[in-house]
C-alpha cells in the first residue's frame, strides 16, 4: 500500500489539493466512480462525468489541473488524466515477473535460442533456428515454427500458432488463438479447378505491435506481410497477404484488410471494415465503422458507407437525401388517400 504524496512523487506535473496529509492517506487500488472501495483513487477527464465524480466513494481523485476546485474529495491533479492512470494501474497491478519457467511437455528443437527469464508454458513446441528473446511469455499450447525471431519482452497467448520465417519485433503480445503466417489465400481457376499459388512470403511484424485474440495475420505471396511499430490490431481481424500496414495504426474488431491493400501510418479503422485488395489508404485516413472501400480514398479523411469513397459529411448528407426519399414516399400516400376521400380523380 503506498499513500498519495507517493503517487504524487511518482506523476511528474502533478499536485495534490483538498488534504492537508497526503502522506497519510494510503491507497491499495483504482476504483470506478461507482465503486466503493476502500483505500482507493479513482479518476474523471471528461465534463459529463463531474457530477458523478463529486459522488465518488473513493479516497481520492485523479483529474485535470483546474478541475481541483469542484471536488471536495482529495485531489491528484494532473496534465493527463488518462496517461497518469496508465501509471498509477501498471503502479498497483504490475506484470508478474518472468523467471525462466519451463511447463511440462514441451519440445524444443535443439538449435532453437531461447533468451534469458523467457516463461515457457505446457505442451509448446518450438521449431528449427526459433530465436526467442529475452523476458518472454510463450504461453501453453504455443506452436512456433522454423526460423521464427520473438524479440525481448513479448508475449505469445495460450494456442497460438507462429509459422515459418515469422519476424517479430520487441515487446510484441498477441492473446489467445492467434495465427501468424498462415497461407495467404491466392487460387488460379483454370476450367473450374482451383489451383493453390504457393507462399513463399514472410511476415516482418514491429516493435510494440499488439494482436488480439482469434486474429490472423497471412505471410506474402512473394513478398512479405508488413506490420509497422505500435500498431494495435483487434479481435477477430484478417489481414491477408502481402498487406503492409504503417506504424501505429488502430484495426478494430472483426475488420478484414484483402491482398496487397496499403494502410499507411497513423490510420484509424474502425470495426467491421472492409478494405479492398490493392488500394492505398493514405496516411492518418479514418474509416467509419461498418464501412468498406473497394478503391484508393483521394485524401486523408474520415470514410463511411460502402463503395462510393464519401466522406463523413458527404456520407451524412446522402443518408439525409435518403430519408427524404422515404418520407417523400410517405407523403405521396397521404395524397393518395386525401385524393381518394375528396373524389378527387386522378389526371388522364
Amino acid at each position: 500500500m503506498i499513500t498519495l504524496l507517493d503517487l504524487q512523487k511518482l506523476l511528474p506535473d502533478s499536485k495534490i489539493y483538498n488534504t492537508d496529509s497526503p502522506e497519510t492517506l494510503q491507497i491499495e487500488s483504482v476504483a470506478t466512480l461507482y465503486q466503493n472501495k476502500p483505500n482507493s483513487i479513482t479518476y474523471i477527464s471528461e465534463k459529463s462525468y463531474q457530477n458523478d465524480a463529486k459522488k465518488a466513494k473513493a479516497d481520492a481523485i485523479i483529474t485535470l489541473h483546474g478541475w481541483e476546485t469542484l471536488f471536495t474529495q482529495p485531489v491528484l491533479a494532473v496534465t493527463h488524466v488518462d496517461l497518469a492512470l496508465i501509471e498509477v494501474l501498471n503502479i498497483f497491478y504490475p506484470k508478474p515477473a518472468t523467471t525462466g519457467r519451463r511447463g511440462q511437455y514441451i519440445i524444443i528443437h535443439p538449435s532453437a535460442k531461447i533468451g534469458e527469464n523467457t516463461d515457457i508454458g505446457n505442451f509448446v513446441s518450438i521449431g528449427e533456428n526459433a530465436v526467442i528473446g529475452k523476458n518472454c511469455r510463450i504461453a501453453d499450447g504455443v506452436k512456433v515454427s522454423h526460423n521464427v525471431t520473438i524479440g525481448d519482452d513479448s508475449s505469445i497467448g495460450p494456442n497460438s500458432v507462429l509459422f515459418d520465417d515469422v519476424k517479430i519485433g520487441k515487446r510484441f503480445i498477441c492473446f489467445g488463438n492467434t495465427t501468424i503466417g498462415g497461407d495467404g489465400f491466392r487460387y488460379v481457376d483454370v476450367n473450374t479447378i482451383l489451383h493453390r499459388v504457393p507462399q513463399i512470403g514472410g511476415v516482418l511484424i514491429g516493435d510494440d505491435v499488439r494482436i488480439g485474440s482469434n486474429s490472423c495475420v497471412d505471410r506474402g505471396g512473394i513478398d512479405d506481410t508488413m506490420i509497422g511499430d505500435g500498431t494495435k490490431i483487434d479481435n477477430d481481424v484478417q489481414i491477408a497477404h502481402n498487406v503492409k500496414i504503417g506504424k501505429h495504426v488502430i484495426v478494430a474488431g472483426a475488420t478484414a484488410i484483402a491482398g496487397s491493400a496499403v494502410v499507411e501510418d497513423f490510420c484509424k479503422i474502425s470495426g467491421s471494415c472492409a478494405v479492398a485488395d490493392h488500394i492505398t489508404l493514405p496516411s492518418g485516413t479514418m474509416i467509419a465503422g461498418g464501412s468498406g472501400l473497394r478503391n484508393t480514398p483521394p485524401r486523408k479523411d474520415l470514410y463511411a458507407g460502402w463503395d462510393w469513397n464519401l466522406t463523413f459529411i458527404e456520407f451524412q448528407k446522402f443518408r439525409a437525401n435518403v430519408k427524404h426519399i422515404l418520407n417523400l414516399n410517405k407523403l405521396v400516400k397521404k395524397v393518395k388517400d386525401i385524393e381518394e376521400k375528396l373524389g378527387i380523380e386522378k389526371p388522364v
